[in-house]
């Protein structure tokens, strides 16, 4: 065997799956966010050489472009399947896997017909949109970078023109307290009313702190902006400006181009800042990514044209058929829907409710893929509770296990957050955690009361 430490991953794989496909038969629950990943190694990358039928160098090199691309595909899409598990998000985590399985289907084309010495198969790219977790892992989550860009237009004082204005930004962050507030200030910009400044300062936060919630929903960063005076001159002010933070509960990021004002008054010039931390207060950031595609066409079998198709499919694409009859639905058959957490069902639909309604009030068309998340969560909504309205007690006791079952999934993933210090993930879960506990005994008292 050539890959011994390979075979040996698989094997510990294998073993610790035996426990729990002997719970799954006794009825007893199972944490999916248990289960270990397909182990994948440069194995599944690399493209065997034909001793029968050799492909020509100018062949050889687009198949190993396509196959570099592939990988690239394939892993990125991995690595986000991962992560949405292991944050409990199963329906984008089934989403990332179907294409984790199509870009493996893709690497099995390439890889048969290079070893068959085929002419490199043909291929297109396609636009896919879907949602990604925007995380600034060179953060921590106590950081705070605020980044003091330009000025726009600033309106000197009287006395001096624009192109003398010589501009400065002060800035207070009010936090820990007013009194003891992080301030600091830009260096100087000589001779022009558009200055660029591009610096940037390392604040420090506490999302537990109490007094943190209170800066962020009403206080914000305060700017001031100076003009330098000359020899034995005082700076004069020229303006000053606010960013308020609110959206860093939904959001890791914000950039904003903020008026500069003279007491209530604007002046016409404006301040253009940023600001970012590690991840949304809130918890994860999903923000949907529209992406060039890499598609593979199938290659034609040269003894039995008509039957392209399954010279084509590898044994490694079925899984996706099978896992799409099974949790999802394709484009001729109606959607499957299964028995759910009505509160998480209902917290999710809030969640994307109110992204629909940040994109309505800047005036811009919510994307695609968050509008269909919004239907297929309105739907099984809706399906759920058709289906529990005339329920059977046999129909009853399976919604119940489903809940017990989310309640010991979700404890695990608590224990499993808190031991890795992601507080933010942790609190996230534990609030889904109380939810369905919330349900579970409130579905209980109905049916014994």
């Amino acid at each position: 065997m050539k890959d011994m430490s390979g075979a040996a991953q698989h094997l510990r794989h294998a073993k610790g799956l035996d426990p729990m496909v002997t719970a799954a038969k006794s009825g007893l629950p199972v944490d999916i966010t248990k289960i270990p990943n397909v182990p994948v190694s440069e194995d599944d990358y690399s493209l065997a050489r034909s001793q029968t039928s050799p492909v020509s160098p100018r062949s050889s090199e687009k198949y190993h472009a396509l196959m570099d691309l592939l990988q690239k595909q394939h892993q990125k899409c991995l690595s986000v399947s991962q992560r949405f598990t292991l944050l409990g998000n199963v329906s984008e985590a089934l989403k990332s896997e179907k294409l984790v399985e199509e870009s493996m289907k893709y690497i099995e084309i390439l890889k048969d017909a290079h070893a068959k010495g085929r002419p490199v198969p043909k291929c297109h790219t396609e636009e896919r949109t879907f949602n990604s977790l925007k995380v600034h892992s060179s953060l921590s989550p106590n950081d705070l970078v605020l980044y003091i860009m330009r000025g726009i237009n600033l309106l000197p004082p009287p006395g001096v023109s624009p192109n003398d204005l010589n501009a400065s930004v002060k800035f207070e962050f009010p936090f820990p307290s007013s009194e003891e507030a992080q301030r600091d200030k830009t260096n100087t910009v000589k001779n022009t009313s558009s200055p660029e400044f591009n610096e940037q300062f390392k604040l420090y936060i506490n999302r537990t702190h109490r007094g943190f919630k209170r800066v962020i929903q009403s206080k914000g960063i305060k700017f001031e902006i100076l003009h330098k005076g000359g020899l034995f001159k005082t700076d004069k002010v020229v303006g000053s400006a606010q960013l308020k933070l609110e959206a860093l509960e939904n959001h890791s990021e914000i950039r904003e181009i903020i008026d500069v004002m003279d007491g209530r008054k604007t002046t016409g010039g404006k301040l253009e800042v940023r600001v970012k931390i590690r991840e949304p207060l809130s918890g994860v950031d999903l923000q949907p990514v529209t992406e060039k595609w890499l598609v593979l066409e199938p290659v034609p079998s040269l003894s039995s044209p008509e039957k392209p198709q399954e010279q084509a499919t590898s044994p490694r694409s079925k899984p996706r058929h099978e896992a799409a009859s099974r949790g999802g639905h394709s484009n001729s058959s109606p959607p499957v829907y299964r028995l759910y957490s009505f509160s998480l069902l209902n917290h999710d639909r809030e969640r994307l409710e109110r992204k629909l309604s940040e994109y309505r009030k800047n005036h811009q068309d919510p994307p695609p893929d968050l509008i269909n998340q919004h239907k297929d969560v309105i739907h099984s909504l809706q399906w759920q509770k058709a289906q529990l309205e005339r329920a059977s007690p046999a129909l009853l006791t399976e919604y119940e296990n489903v809940l017990r079952r989310l309640v010991q999934g979700l404890s695990e993933s608590v224990k499993k957050f808190s031991s890795q210090g992601n507080r933010d993930a942790a609190k996230d879960t534990l609030g889904r955690l109380k939810m369905v506990e919330n349900e579970l005994e409130s579905l209980k008292r109905k049916r014994t009361g």
